[in-house]
């Protein structure tokens, strides 16, 4: 037993030893004791942010005075170059411009009316290719060509104006020469951004589609509750096919009506909830407001104008109906990570002048503040431009708050929050 524990007392002094040799000792105050410590300044990974700028007019008419002015006799050609110089450096910033094309190019004398040079405009327009063609050389990216005109030229018409924008490089939607086409989906990819697009009809002035070709235009007659549907699942399945943003041009409202109706409102609610970032209107051929569409469910902000009125047109305004006044909307577009949303939003106003050799558009806070620098004025174009200076801002803000808007840099800018 003795032997026994004086093994046990050896092995236990054994463990001892070891274990004072393995525990750790506080250095004593002079004693130096140096952790090695990773000195290198760390470096945030910075978010990557993609932007760009989409610019929208409203409609592009193409009327008998325009088709007249146009008319080169020597050459018997038509010439649309000066329409748009005077508002060219504003598309020159827009990553993709569009617009809503209220003609159709169904080519000389195959219109149901010829009247104008082979050509013709209200009630059926049919409008020369050299229109288009400008409409590519000033840069327009797309156009929505679903509106009440649509069938103006009878089916061949859609044909023949698809084929046409196909050539210029120009991009289209709303109508479509067969079934195939009109499944497909509309989208841009600019700036690392994906943009979907969608453009729908509520009239075609009576005209009914052929039955054998439902695919022709999109639209939602007499509001049908199924159309409607259809348009909000198209803008589920541009987002569903990748689209960072949609925006949907629709063609609905009352002509000449100062305020939208009540199905606009419905229409752009439904929209919105099904997804669409900005909705752009057209029809009533005058400007109405602008408003945000905001919801509790979601913490997506869209915007939508009720109405952009004529860009370019021959219709005349009164003192009451501005159908000389139109506007480029500009929507400043930001994506960081997976989440994309409009960053800011300015408006410049627009005026449409008549020369003789053309009808043009003018920007109406430049012609204003700086006269000198745009085509000399008349005393009537300046008075108009004087009254839209300000009318324009009061219709465009509608009831929002006005300190939300400010003049600034040949704009009107509102603050988004």
């Amino acid at each position: 037993m003795t032997k026994q524990v004086g093994k046990l007392l050896l092995l236990f002094n054994l463990i001892a030893v070891i274990l004072m040799a393995c525990t750790y000792q506080q250095p004593t105050p002079n004693e130096s004791h140096e952790m090695m410590v990773d000195t290198t300044p760390v470096v945030p990974k910075k978010d990557t942010v993609y932007s760009l700028k989409i610019s929208a007019v409203g409609d592009l008419m193409v009327h008998d005075y325009q088709i007249l002015r146009a008319h080169r006799s020597d050459t018997d050609s038509f010439d649309f170059s000066p329409v748009f110089k005077q508002v060219q450096p504003y598309f020159d910033e827009a990553d993709i411009l569009l617009g809503n094309l209220e003609t159709v190019f169904a080519g000389k004398d195959n219109g149901r009316s010829n009247k104008v040079l082979g050509y013709s405009s209200f009630p059926y327009f049919n409008s020369p290719n050299a229109f288009a063609e400008t409409l590519a050389e000033v840069g327009f990216d797309l156009v929505t060509t679903a509106n009440n005109h649509t069938l103006d030229a009878y089916p061949e018409g859609v044909v023949a104006t698809l084929n046409l924008l196909d050539s210029l490089g120009i991009r289209h939607v709303g109508t479509a020469r067969d079934s195939a086409e009109k499944r497909q989906l509309c989208l841009i990819e600019k700036n690392g951004i994906l943009v979907g697009f969608s453009g729908y009809t509520y009239s075609l002035n009576g005209i009914r589609r052929p039955k054998d070709k439902p695919y022709l235009v999109n639209e939602f007659v007499n509001y049908d509750t199924i159309k409607i549907r259809e348009m909000c699942d198209e803008i589920r399945r541009l987002k569903a096919a990748g689209a960072d943003f949609v925006v949907s041009y629709v063609h609905i409202g009352t002509e000449y009506q100062k305020k939208p109706n009540v199905y606009q409102r419905k229409v752009a609610d439904s929209l919105f909830h099904a997804g669409a970032h900005l909705i752009l209107m057209s029809h009533p051929h005058i400007l109405q407001k602008m408003s945000v569409l905001t919801s509790k469910d979601s913490l997506q902000k869209s915007l939508v104008a009720y109405s952009l009125g004529n860009f370019i047109s021959s219709q005349v305004g009164t003192e009451s109906t501005f159908k000389d006044i139109g506007a480029i909307l500009e929507v400043e577009v930001k994506k960081r990570n997976d989440t994309t949303s409009i960053s800011a939003v300015s408006v410049i106003p627009t005026y449409s002048y008549w020369r003789k050799d053309h009808i043009g558009v003018l920007p109406v806070i430049k012609a204003h503040d700086t006269p000198d620098k745009v085509i000399k004025l008349r005393r009537k174009d300046t008075v108009k431009i004087n009254k839209a200076y300000y009318h324009t801002l009061e219709v465009l803000r509608g009831d929002m708050d006005s300190t939300l808007w400010k003049i600034e840099d040949e704009r009107y800018r509102l603050e988004w929050k």
